[in-house]
């Protein structure tokens, strides 16, 4: 059954304000202290029977973590080490990360793309390297940043992303199989 959303006079409050949603890094793509370098996914208005198995996976985990630490954004990077600090990964848990985040990204779905600073960048999850190294090495002033652009990116999305569902809806791009 197809449900085409144009024909919806009232999209569900669900979609228009999602209990969260998860942001993941794309590759840093500018030489400017900017880029469209995230992409925000709201879970919650994701249909998991159309999912891969990997997809579902990812979600699954995020909706725990959401849930657990009462978070309204839930960075990918958050879900990974959590893994870490459990002794464990993605792929010993047998997820494909990789391919669950490039559906879930290039699918069907609500996809906002976010133009987020390289510090930004840097502090949800893109830092490696030297970089990494020296970020590490002031931990809780890194935690603090990282709630802040946590605080930031959830005031922004809550601005952002209804207008950005409505105008996906009315331009016919949120049909589901």
């Amino acid at each position: 059954m197809q449900t085409d959303l144009r024909t919806v006079d009232r999209l569900p409050d669900e979609w228009l304000d999602p209990p969260y949603w998860l942001i993941s890094m794309l590759d840093w793509q500018s030489r400017d202290d900017v880029s469209e370098s995230a992409v925000a996914i709201a879970p919650s208005i994701i249909p998991r029977e159309v999912v891969s198995y990997q997809a579902r996976q990812v979600l699954g985990c995020a909706d725990l973590y959401s849930r657990k630490h009462r978070q309204r954004v839930v960075f990918f990077s958050d879900l990974t080490r959590m893994f870490t600090d459990a002794g464990t990964s993605w792929s010993r848990l047998g997820v494909d990360w990789q391919s669950a985040l490039l559906e879930l990204r290039g699918g069907q779905f609500p996809a906002l793309f976010l133009t987020i600073s390289e510090r930004a960048y840097l502090v949800i999850g893109g830092a490696t390297g030297a970089t990494a190294s020296a970020l590490a090495e002031d931990a809780r002033n890194l935690e603090d940043e990282r709630q802040l652009v946590r605080t930031s990116m959830a005031r922004q999305l809550e601005s952002d992303w209804p207008p950005y569902i409505r105008t996906a809806a009315s331009a016919g791009h949120l049909t589901f199989a």
